[in-house]
C-alpha cells in the first residue's frame, strides 16, 4: 500500500521523550522498582520513588540523590504481533470492498484488545525532606475492533509533561511524618476512530497538529507515613490529587494505604535489604478489590537487586543492575484496563536506565 497505513510514521511517535500516560486522571511516574514489586510502594520509602508515590517518604531519606537523566521505556507484549499483522494485511485495509470472510475471521486474536507502548523521562534532586523533578509520561495505544460490517482502528496518544516540587517532615509526636507534593500539568492528547477504508488515507500530521496545544494544570497530593522506633514495620498513606484540575475539569481523588515490613533489619552478610510490601489503591472508588491490591517483595544484594510480586492480580518480576553512576532497570508485569482482573489483562516489558547517584 502507498502509505503503508501510515502506521509507521504514527508508531514513530512512540520514540518521543513526551507521549504521555494513558490515564485520564493526574499523571504519575511509576518507577520501574516498584513496578517489579508489583507497584506496592506506598510505605517502603526509601529512594527518589517517594516524591512520586508518598511525599511523606522524603523525611525518611537519609542522603542526596541525583537523577540527571532517567529514561523509562515499555511496551506491550503484544503490541510488535499486531503491528506486523496491520503491516501484512496492508492491502485488506485499503480495499476493504475485497476482504473476504478468511481475513475477517484472522481478525479475531486482535479484536477489541488494547496494545501500548510507553515512553517517559525524568529528572529529579530528592534529599532528607525535600524533593524537586520533571517529567514526561507517555503512551500510544491502538486496538483493531473487526465490528460487524467493516474493521476500524482506535488509537489513543497522551502527552502529559509535569513538574513536582514536595516536602516532607517529622511531626516530632506518634512516630508520624507528613508531605507534601505539588504538580504543575501540562496535557496534550488526542484520539481516533478509523475504518479500515480510513486507515489508508490517514495522515500523521493532523495528529502532530492537534497535540500543539497543551491544556494546563496542577494537582497536590498530601501523604503520611508512620513507623514506630526501632520497628521493622512503616505504614502509610496518600490522598493523590487532593486538590487538581486539567484543561478546567477537576481530577479524581484517590486514596492509596500501604505497608511495608523489613524482616532482616539491617544488613546481614551480602543482602544489603530485604522488603515485603502491600498496597491498596483507589481504596473508595468502589472498584473490585483485586484491581487494587499490589503486592511485593524485594532482595537487594551490593550489585544486583531482584523483584517479585502481584500487580492488581497478575505477576511482575524486576530486576535492577547498579554500578557507580548508572543503574539499569527491568520490569516485566501485568495491569488490569478492565473493571475485574481477568477482565482485560495487558502484559508490559519496561527498561529504565538512570545516570544519578
Amino acid at each position: 500500500m502507498k502509505t503503508t497505513l501510515r502506521i509507521a510514521p504514527l508508531l514513530g511517535l512512540m520514540c518521543l521523550p513526551s507521549l504521555a500516560a494513558a490515564e485520564a486522571r493526574a499523571p504519575s511516574l511509576h518507577g520501574i522498582r516498584p513496578l517489579g514489586m508489583g507497584n506496592a510502594f506506598v510505605a517502603v520509602a526509601d529512594d527518589r520513588n517517594v516524591l512520586y508515590y508518598n511525599p511523606a517518604g522524603l523525611a525518611h531519606l537519609e542522603r542526596t540523590r541525583v537523577s540527571g537523566v532517567g529514561v523509562h521505556g515499555a511496551i506491550d507484549d503484544e503490541f510488535l504481533e499486531v503491528v506486523d499483522f496491520i503491516r501484512e494485511n496492508e492491502e485488506q485495509f485499503s480495499d476493504f470492498e475485497t476482504v473476504d470472510q478468511e481475513f475477517f475471521d484472522s481478525l479475531a486474536p486482535y479484536d477489541d484488545r488494547w496494545v501500548a507502548a510507553d515512553a517517559r523521562a525524568y529528572s529529579d534532586i530528592t534529599r532528607p525532606n525535600l524533593g524537586i523533578g520533571v517529567y514526561t509520561t507517555g503512551s500510544v495505544q491502538f486496538k483493531i475492533d473487526r465490528g460487524i460490517y467493516e474493521p476500524r482502528v482506535y488509537a489513543q496518544i497522551h502527552d502529559d509533561i509535569v513538574g513536582v516540587v514536595g516536602a516532607g517532615m517529622e511531626l516530632g509526636r506518634a512516630n508520624l511524618r507528613v508531605g507534601g507534593a505539588v504538580k504543575g500539568i501540562w496535557r496534550r492528547e488526542t484520539s481516533r476512530a478509523l475504518t479500515a477504508l480510513e486507515v489508508s488515507d490517514f495522515d500523521p500530521e493532523e495528529v502532530l497538529d492537534e497535540l500543539e496545544t497543551a491544556d494546563p494544570g496542577f494537582a497536590m497530593d498530601l501523604g503520611l507515613t508512620w513507623q514506630p522506633v526501632g520497628s521493622r514495620w512503616t505504614a502509610g498513606a496518600v490522598l493523590r490529587d487532593a486538590v487538581g484540575y486539567v484543561g478546567g475539569e477537576g481530577i479524581d481523588t484517590a486514596v492509596d494505604f500501604g505497608t511495608a515490613f523489613r524482616p532482616l533489619g539491617e544488613t546481614v552478610g551480602p543482602i544489603r535489604r530485604l522488603i515485603l510490601a502491600a498496597d491498596v489503591r483507589n481504596t473508595f472508588d468502589g472498584g473490585s478489590l483485586g484491581n487494587k491490591l499490589h503486592l511485593g517483595a524485594e532482595i537487594a544484594l551490593p550489585v544486583l537487586s531482584v523483584r517479585a510480586g502481584f500487580n492488581q492480580g497478575y505477576g511482575s518480576f524486576g530486576a535492577s543492575l547498579s554500578i557507580p553512576v548508572i543503574t539499569i532497570d527491568y520490569a516485566v508485569y501485568g495491569r488490569e484496563l478492565g473493571a475485574f482482573p481477568g477482565d482485560e489483562s495487558q502484559f508490559m516489558h519496561a527498561v529504565e536506565a538512570r545516570i544519578g547517584y
